[in-house]
């Protein structure tokens, strides 16, 4: 059983269309949620430059979530409308219990 650890709720303008943001993970993430506050797509890759070609695309009132993972690493987004807002909800620490 894992023990969720601290969530920190991070919210962003995705100011022009199609073009790469950076989401900063929180050190030691083992779980987080993505989805667009606004009615919009978003496309979400997990290497710097390629939320244009290799991504996955989260559509209109629906998110993305990975559990079960340690990462430093950050998740890039972009959409095809200028002025997105995403959300994201990040857990880092915890612990596993068994």
């Amino acid at each position: 059983m894992r023990v969720s650890g601290k969530p920190t709720i991070i919210n962003g303008t995705l100011t022009s269309a199609n073009t790469e943001y950076e989401i900063d993970l929180p050190k030691n993430c083992h779980k987080f949620t993505v989805q667009a506050r606004t009615n919009v797509v978003l496309k979400i890759a997990f290497i710097a430059g390629n939320s244009g070609t290799a991504y996955i695309t989260i559509p209109s009132s629906a998110n993305y979530w990975e559990d079960g993972i340690r990462t430093n690493s950050n998740i890039y987004a972009q959409s095809p409308t200028a002025g997105a807002v995403i959300e994201v909800i990040a857990w880092s620490g915890g612990d596993d219990l068994l």
